[in-house]
């Protein structure tokens, strides 16, 4: 994902017929058009200094209240010159609250999320893409001209294939992977499990999705199936959440075979990794190892639909520049699962920006 710019105020749209001018400062959030694409320009600049004090632990210091920036940067090793310039910056993006007269910083409206323990915290992905995402997209001008994944140009092979050759790499990714719970977590909330017993969850990393769907739902069963290095982690996880008893573990690739015999098949946030072949190779897998009548449940972007439709055309940015991905329209999934052996029943919008996709296998 790459949801590493300026506020999405910023953004400017052309204008529909008998609104402002295309010029003008309504268009743009009340600044002038200048000004807002300096920001969005800037964005990169951004993501920087938030990785910085994510990386720094300045917000999980500033949890309890404000500091004097003196004293936050003697705790988290930095210089006070520069953290004061850098929290005066993050200010305007509602990260820290920084007031000049008191030299005190504090979390702003959105600094929580860089907290380490917060269920909104997105800690773990600041870290994570600026060692996955960052350098890729200077590429994506060549990207746009022969296909060919920025991120794949950068590291010498696919992304996927890269993280697996460090037990670091992993760890990190699935820890990111856990922060995006929070984006999912609304559309997680609406499945309907009422008359499904047993839930394989493909790509479920570190189970930390179909643990917390077991411990909401006693009478599920479930499956956490990944590769078998991902899937490791997950055994720690579901004895921490005490659904070992209900919830095991499968190693496996889902472009091979996927584990059968379930009567319904959860995946997370996983098919917008892959182009539409691939997808088809993966929904085979599970209808093959489904048999009919079972259920399909996605939690994906809609583009188009949700609460926040903005985060659809933000994760296809990413998409272009890290996988082979796509984000979809209703119509793409329903010719996408259809194509597959399945019968799209209904996409169910929350109030999160990801939608549930039901379908039955026929």
């Amino acid at each position: 994902m790459a949801l590493n710019g300026p506020s999405t105020s910023a953004s400017v749209t052309s204008a529909p017929a008998g609104s402002a001018p295309a010029g003008s400062t309504s268009a743009c959030g009340g600044r002038a058009p200048a000004v807002a694409m300096l920001r969005l320009l800037a964005g990169f600049q951004v993501s920087q200094a938030l990785y910085v004090v994510a990386r720094a632990g300045v917000a999980d210091l500033l949890a309890a209240g404000q500091r004097p920036v003196a004293e936050a940067a003697s705790a988290t090793g930095v210089r006070t010159d520069l953290l004061r310039r850098l929290v005066r910056t993050l200010a305007a993006e509602h990260v820290f609250a920084f007031d000049a007269d008191q030299d005190t910083v504090g979390l702003g409206p959105l600094g929580h999320t860089l907290c380490s323990d917060t269920d909104d915290s997105l800690r773990d992905v600041a870290l994570m893409w600026m060692d996955t995402h960052y350098a890729p997209f200077a590429g994506l001008w060549s990207t746009l001209h022969d296909g060919v994944p920025a991120a794949e140009r950068e590291l010498g092979k696919p992304l996927f294939d890269w993280i697996a050759e460090e037990p670091e790499r992993v760890d990190r990714f699935s820890a990111a992977m856990g922060n995006l719970l929070a984006l999912r977590q609304d559309a997680l909330d609406s499945l309907d499990l009422r008359k499904v017993h047993h839930l394989v969850d493909i790509g479920g990393a570190d189970g930390t999705a179909l643990a917390a769907l077991a411990r909401r739902h006693e009478w599920l069963w479930g499956t956490v199936f990944d590769l078998p290095h991902v899937v490791a982690g997950a055994e720690p996880v579901l004895r921490a959440a005490g659904v070992a008893d209900r919830v095991g573990t499968w190693g496996g690739d889902f472009f091979e075979s996927v584990p059968p015999g379930a009567d319904a098949y959860l995946a997370c946030f996983i098919l917008h990794d892959w182009n539409d072949d691939q997808c088809a190779v993966i929904l085979d897998r599970i209808r093959r190892a489904a048999g009919s009548r079972a259920r399909l449940f996605l939690v994906e972007t809609v583009v188009g639909e949700g609460a926040a439709p903005e985060v659809a055309a933000l994760l296809d940015l990413t998409m272009m520049g890290m996988l082979n991905g796509r984000e979809r329209s209703r119509a793409d999934w329903r010719s996408l699962l259809s194509g597959a052996g399945f019968r799209l029943d209904r996409v169910v919008a929350t109030t999160g920006p990801m939608c549930v996709i039901e379908a039955t296998s026929l």
